[in-house]
């Protein structure tokens, strides 16, 4: 009698767990963009469902860059198999695109089918969301299962110039058969997109550039010309392209740099701009800060540009000196 305990024992002990591992997901009748959870909602202790998971991308094994984890979502039972549909997150894809991004981060989508004692039948990823991803989802026109729209950027360096980035689409349909295998078919071909981000972007007339900054009205020039205008004063340089070239620094990409509109002068024949330039990611070296004067002639058109006091975190200059640098860079400029 107990030599056949023993087995039952191990089954009903198997399918508690795995009834465990369901409970931390909803059930639903259908799979769609909600099915598969919310962001950052994640499974507290996923290393007793490590039977259940399928492991980690081998990409990811060992690295100390990368942390990652499970979140809850969904889960269906059908006739001959359960399918869960939930979430992996990761803090940095290693996709070759990290260098581009501080925190290149991302979301996996996976449908993972089982047996009804909780065995993997299939798992499938089948959309991808993070800086270089984005991704639409449909239900398809038969069967259970999604379809998805997977976008993926090109050149990741585009999303940190003020162009228009160029993505490839890959149009998929995913659908679960009646034996739990999970089928992939191409619905459409790939193909190329350009995402017209900068047709949106209002650029600015120079009244409107010169209303971003204070006018100084004082006999005198010194440091504080490079007091920001407002306290959380930032230009807008997307929408002064039409006024100021983008290849001002090739040092950092042009979305890396923070413009800090400050005071202005304006002579019988130029405009004097001061302009704080705060360069937090830099190509090459460290973060730096540059104070630069902008000069336009009087009808607005754009002339050249003077780096008055460059200072990098590498710099070991207290405040009280870097003023008087500033000031002294200043006065032997000559704004008339």
């Amino acid at each position: 009698m107990s030599f056949v305990i023993l087995p039952l024992t191990h089954i009903c002990a198997q399918e508690v767990s795995f009834r465990t591992f369901l409970s931390e997901h909803e059930k639903v009748n259908c799979i769609d963009s909600v099915s598969f959870g919310k962001a950052f909602d994640l499974i507290e202790d996923v290393e007793r469902y490590s039977d259940f998971l399928p492991p980690t991308d081998d990409r990811y094994k060992g690295s100390i860059y990368v942390t990652w984890g499970w979140q809850r979502g969904s889960y269906i039972e059908c006739k001959n198999y359960i399918a869960v549909i939930l979430q992996r997150y990761y803090s940095d894809f290693l996709d070759g695109n990290h260098r581009w991004f501080m925190e290149n981060e991302g979301t996996d989508y996976v449908i993972i089918t089982y047996s009804s004692e909780g065995k993997m039948l299939d798992c499938k990823t089948v959309g991808r969301s993070g800086a270089a991803y984005s991704l639409r989802m449909s239900e398809p026109k038969h069967g259970l299962g999604i379809v998805v729209e997977q976008r993926i950027v090109d050149d990741c360096s585009q999303l940190l110039q003020y162009v228009n980035p160029v993505r490839t689409v890959f149009v998929k349909e995913y659908v679960l058969k009646s034996d739990g295998k999970i089928k992939e078919r191409e619905v459409v071909a790939p193909h190329k997109e350009v995402v017209d981000v900068m047709s949106s972007v209002m650029q600015f007339s120079f009244d409107q550039f010169v209303s971003n900054f204070q006018k100084w009205d004082k006999p005198y020039v010194d440091h504080t010309l490079f007091t920001p205008s407002s306290d959380q004063a930032e230009l807008p340089f997307e929408s002064c392209l039409s006024l100021i070239p983008d290849t001002l620094d090739y040092n950092t990409w042009p979305r890396d740099i923070r413009w800090i509109p400050c005071r202005y002068i304006e002579t019988e024949d130029i405009w004097y701009f001061f302009v704080i330039k705060d360069c937090a990611i830099p190509k090459v070296g460290v973060p730096y800060t540059d104070r630069l004067i902008l000069e336009f002639h009087k009808d607005g058109t754009f002339k050249c540009t003077s780096n008055i006091y460059h200072c990098d975190d590498n710099s070991n200059v207290d405040e009280a000196t870097a003023e008087m640098l500033i000031t002294k860079a200043l006065k032997n400029i000559q704004i008339e």
